[in-house]
C-alpha cells in the first residue's frame, strides 16, 4: 500500500514536472522562432523604407512616402523588441540574453547596428519631410541608398545570420530537452509498471496465504499481522513467565525456498508458501499458535510445552511433509522444512530474540542438509 502511495506521488510529481518542462521547451521554441524570424525581417523593412523613400523623392507620391514610413516604424519596433530583454536583464542587474556574438554587433563600434538604425531613421525622416533644398534642388537620395546598402544592410545580415545561429544551437538544446523527458517518463512508466507487477504477485501471495490461515487482510488478526501476532506472542510468554509454565517455539525455514522463487517464479513459489502454511495448521495443535513473521518464514509457538515436548512435535511435522505423496505437493516439488526448536528461558523477554536463537541453531547446522531439526 505505502509503496503505491509512493509511486503514485512520484507520479503526480512527474507529471507536474513534466507539464512546467514543456511549457518552458514550447515557449523558448517559440522565443527563438520569433527573434530569428524578426531579425530577417528588418532586412526586408530596410530595403523597402530606403527603396518608398527613393521613389518618393523622384516622384512625390505620397503612398510611397506613406510605405516608407510604416517600414521605419515596423523597423523601429522589431529593434525594440530585439533588445528589450537586454536591457530588462541589465537594469534588474542581471547578465544579457544575448550572446557576446550579438552584444557585439548592436553595440560595439566596428558594427554599432543600433546607431547606425538610428542615424538611418534620421536620414529617411529627413528625406521624407524636407522635399526641396536649396534652388528647388531635389534632395539626393545617393547618400541614402548608400548608407541602406552599405554598411546597415551588411550589419543586419550579420546580425541575421547570428540569431539564425543561435536557433539552430538553442533548438538543438530543446530537442535534447525533448529527448531526455520523453526517455525519463518512459523509464518511470517501466519502473511503475515493474513495481505494480511485483505489487500484484506480493499481494497475490499474501492472499493464498491468508485464505489458508482462514484470515481477513482487513482484519488484524494475530495469525497473518506481525505485529499483532508478536503483540499476542508477547502476552503468551508473559503468562508462562507469570505462572512459571513452560513454553517452546518451532522456528521454520522452507528448504531450498530461495531457489524455487528463482527458478520455478513467484507463482509457483505462492503455491509452495501455501502448501507449507496449511501443513502446519494440518500437524499442529489446537493449543499452538501459528503466525508468519516473514515472507517464508512461519513460527509455531507453543504453551505449555517442554523442550522434549517440543522436538518431538518438531519431528512429527518434518516426517509429515517428508512423506507427502508428489501428487499432494505444488508442482511435483518436493517441500520440506528445516525447524529451530528452542524453550522459553527466565531471561527471555522479547519473541525475537527467541526466535533468533532457534535461527542460530538452525544455521549453525547448515552442513546437516535439509529436513534438519535442531535443538538450540
Amino acid at each position: 500500500m505505502l509503496t503505491s502511495i509512493v509511486y503514485l506521488l512520484l507520479g503526480g510529481l512527474l507529471a507536474i514536472f513534466v507539464h512546467i518542462t514543456l511549457e518552458k521547451v514550447i515557449q523558448a521554441q517559440a522565443n527563438v522562432a520569433q527573434e530569428a524570424n524578426i531579425s530577417g525581417q528588418q532586412r526586408m523593412l530596410l530595403q523597402r523604407a530606403s527603396l518608398f523613400a527613393t521613389a518618393y523623392l523622384y516622384s512625390e507620391d505620397i503612398a510611397a512616402k506613406q510605405t516608407s514610413l510604416q517600414a521605419l516604424g515596423a523597423m523601429q519596433a522589431n529593434h525594440q523588441l530585439l533588445l528589450e530583454p537586454h536591457y530588462s536583464a541589465l537594469k534588474n542587474g542581471l547578465a544579457s540574453p544575448l550572446s557576446p556574438e550579438l552584444q557585439a554587433l548592436y553595440f560595439t563600434s566596428d558594427n554599432n547596428v543600433s546607431d547606425q538604425l538610428n542615424a538611418f531613421g534620421e536620414q529617411i525622416y529627413y528625406a521624407l519631410n524636407l522635399q526641396v533644398k536649396q534652388g528647388d534642388t531635389k534632395l539626393d537620395a545617393k547618400a541614402l541608398m548608400e548608407m541602406a546598402y552599405t554598411p546597415l544592410l551588411n550589419s543586419l545580415n550579420e546580425v541575421a545570420y547570428e540569431y539564425e545561429s543561435q536557433d539552430s544551437e538553442r533548438m538543438s538544446t530543446l530537442k535534447l530537452t525533448q529527448f531526455v523527458v520523453f526517455w525519463l517518463i518512459v523509464a518511470i512508466m517501466v519502473i511503475g509498471f515493474i513495481v505494480i507487477i511485483l505489487n500484484a504477485k506480493k499481494q497475490r501471495k499474501n492472499l493464498a496465504i491468508s485464505k489458508i490461515l482462514n484470515v481477513n487482510s482487513e482484519q488484524t488478526n494475530p495469525m497473518f499481522n506481525r505485529k499483532a501476532f508478536e503483540l499476542s506472542a508477547s502476552k503468551l510468554i508473559a503468562t508462562a513467565r507469570r505462572h512459571n509454565e513452560t513454553m517452546s517455539i518451532l522456528a521454520f525455514d522452507i528448504d531450498r525456498f530461495s531457489r524455487i522463487l528463482t527458478h520455478q517464479g513467484h507463482d509457483v513459489a505462492e503455491d509452495v508458501l501455501s502448501h507449507v502454511a496449511q501443513g502446519l495448521l494440518t500437524i499442529s495443535r489446537e493449543s499452538d499458535y501459528l503466525g508468519r513473521v516473514a515472507d517464508d518464514k512461519f513460527v509455531l509457538l507453543l504453551p505449555k510445552t517442554s523442550a522434549a515436548q517440543a522436538l518431538c512435535l518438531a519431528n512429527k511435522i518434518r516426517a509429515f511433509f517428508n512423506d507427502m505423496q508428489v501428487h499432494d505437493v505444488p508442482n511435483g516439488i518436493h517441500v520440506s522444512v528445516s525447524i529451530g526448536v528452542t524453550e522459553l528461558e527466565k531471561e527471555d523477554s522479547m519473541l525475537q530474540h527467541i526466535i533468533s536463537r532457534a535461527d542460530n541453531a538452525l544455521r549453525g547446522k547448515e552442513n546437516q542438509g535439509n529436513a534438519r531439526v535442531c535443538m538450540a
